[in-house]
């Protein structure tokens, strides 16, 4: 189940979670456009304890000795690749709708959002932005403030914006909604990797459907009675936690599978699809529309969510893969040294030496996939995963 340091089930689990997030945001096009019924909408809304989360303690289970690293190093094999994804697709997705309308008619050309996207994203890219500050906060706070107490906190906090506290920003609202998940993954690492990897196969699926339908029952309990108990979204924190357990359980099952071994790759290279995805939903929806009133477009419509999901996922990857090595293009996905820095020769030396890896082109990869394995050389971590 381990390749190296890798663990293949959390890749399967960071892969779902994708899916999930690429499903999300087709649902929000196809629904706002008409294309697809008012159903999915509630299906997406049941999704919020499980998806984000999901992401988060997948990146957090990889967290701690990432913080141990020199600020220097933590900002060159991880800031830096987070930084220059936001900024870099930001500024694409503003161009791309200031030259095609957006069918969902979302607006995301306002310059003023575009001036303060560094401080205050206001598009679905806001997970990088989040995922920054997380890393940063939890070395600013080791060994300083004791981890249960980080954890308490976050929960308090993640309680009260699952039960509508508001900041009026999509990116701050999910930093108090997701950092204790981020934190739970940091800390208590191996404990899940022990209570995911102790059942029997069988026995995981089992386990991981029992999860799936306990979570899926209490969310729906709890956002049906939700307008006539105040605050009991709060309560959304917790089932959240059986949420996970579902998804890292059946990730677990899944993998097992060589036909499977596609969710593995998706959970290895999730940046690329995370930062295109929505171009292509967006795309793809604008097409479809051109076949409004079409009969088999209605015969389509309750499953068109999962069509534009799987389209928009497959379209970002072959994307990737044809621009990854072009100069200039690859800078979508790799980012500079001028803006990473470089590492000190005499590490480099020792980690060549260490590693048996020599670092090649000037450019740190933006999957921080590639820097899963936490002790790996910098070099290592400044390629692209090729793991096809």
């Amino acid at each position: 189940m381990a390749t190296g340091t890798r663990v293949d089930w959390v890749d399967g689990a960071k892969g779902i979670a994708i899916l999930l997030v690429a499903l999300a945001h087709a649902v929000q096009w196809t629904v706002l456009s008409g294309l697809a019924p008012e159903l999915w909408n509630k299906i997406n809304l049941v999704f919020i304890v499980f998806r984000m989360p999901l992401f988060f303690l997948a990146s957090g289970l990889f967290a701690a000795s990432i913080i141990k690293r020199s600020w220097p190093t933590l900002w060159r094999t991880r800031l830096s690749l987070l930084v220059w994804a936001l900024l870099l697709w930001t500024l694409v997705r503003y161009a791309y709708f200031s030259l095609l309308p957006n069918p969902a008619g979302l607006d995301e050309t306002n310059p003023i959002d575009l001036l303060l996207a560094p401080v205050r994203p206001s598009n679905g890219l806001w997970f990088l932005y989040a995922l920054a500050l997380f890393f940063v906060a939890a070395k600013l706070m080791r060994n300083r403030v004791d981890w249960r107490v980080q954890i308490g906190g976050a929960a308090v906090l993640s309680g009260l914006f699952f039960a509508r506290a508001d900041t009026g920003n999509i990116a701050w609202n999910g930093i108090g909604r997701y950092f204790v998940f981020f934190l739970l993954g940091c800390y208590l690492r191996e404990r899940i990797l022990a209570f995911v990897n102790r059942p029997s196969r069988y026995g995981t699926l089992g386990l991981g459907i029992g999860f799936g339908a306990a979570f899926l029952g209490l969310a729906g309990v709890i956002l049906t009675i939700d307008a006539r108990v105040p605050f009991i979204t709060g309560t959304l924190v917790l089932v959240s936690l059986l949420a996970l357990g579902a998804g890292l359980l059946l990730a677990r099952f899944l993998v097992g599978y060589r036909a499977l071994n596609w969710l593995s790759y998706i959970g290895r290279n999730t940046l690329p699809i995370y930062v295109v995805h929505v171009l292509f939903v967006s795309t793809l929806t604008s097409l479809l529309l051109l076949a409004r009133g079409q009969a088999w477009l209605d015969r389509l419509g309750p499953a068109l969510p999962l069509l534009v999901a799987g389209g928009a996922v497959a379209a970002s990857l072959l994307f990737w893969r044809l621009v990854r090595d072009l100069p200039v293009l690859r800078y979508g996905f790799a980012v500079p040294t001028w803006f990473s820095g470089r590492a000190p020769t005499e590490v480099v030396a020792t980690e060549v030496v260490a590693t048996g890896v020599v670092a090649t082109g000037a450019a740190a990869s933006v999957s921080a996939d590639a820097a899963d394995a936490a002790d790996a050389a910098d070099a290592a971590e400044q390629m692209l995963p090729r793991s096809e």
